[in-house]
């Protein structure tokens, strides 16, 4: 997945242009919170991981980066959980259409 993990990150990311993502808004925080994760998360193992440790390794990044920071900003807590669930699907389908 070397090769195209700059395309599977590209894919998580532009989950979060426009200004709303499956009914809910994206602000500011959550593109830079996203992005946070995004960046420093190991593709493989997210694509190989079960939902829930999706998650955590989706926020764990975060949590050092921003400590305390998705305790107070539900919103980005919310978007890194929907893009946990997201993830496999968006990787494997931009790594296949690629």
């Amino acid at each position: 997945m070397t090769a195209t993990g700059s395309d599977a990150r590209a894919a998580l990311l532009g989950q979060f242009e426009d200004a709303w993502r499956d009914g809910a808004p994206v602000f500011g925080c959550c593109r830079r919170s996203v992005a946070t994760a995004v960046e420093r998360v190991d593709l493989v193992e997210l694509v190989a991981a079960g939902p829930t440790e999706r998650v955590h390794l989706l926020r764990e990044p975060l949590e050092v980066a921003q400590p305390g920071h998705l305790a107070s900003h539900r919103c980005c807590a919310n978007h890194l959980a929907d893009l946990a669930f997201d993830a496999p699907d968006l990787i494997t389908d931009r790594v296949h259409s690629g």
